[in-house]
């Protein structure tokens, strides 16, 4: 992963680095799900890159659609993505 990290791949990491573990959606509209969607999928890339170790998403069905509805991460964030929070501390801009 390049040293420059995108906004919300930096926001989640900073929340999983402060003790957040459970991520839901934060609303049932259409809107606030495609929301949680993109933050899953990020939160899945940075599984695949080494930067949590690990991810587990619950799903239910509804219509017929398997949807996820919370993910949980557990073992918190990799050295790797420790290094990555601090270079990014070191080098921010006040």
């Amino acid at each position: 992963m390049s040293a420059q990290l995108h906004s919300p791949f930096l926001d989640l990491l900073k929340q999983i680095e402060s003790g957040v573990t459970i991520f839901e959606p934060f609303g049932r509209t259409p809107e606030k799900l495609r929301e949680f969607d993109d933050t899953v999928a990020r939160l899945r890339e940075m599984e695949r890159l080494g930067l949590i170790r690990q991810l587990f998403a619950q799903t239910h069905t509804s219509f017929g659609e398997e949807q996820i509805n919370l993910v949980m991460i557990t073992g918190g964030l990799t050295e790797e993505a420790k290094r990555l929070l601090g270079q990014f501390e070191t080098h921010r801009i006040p």
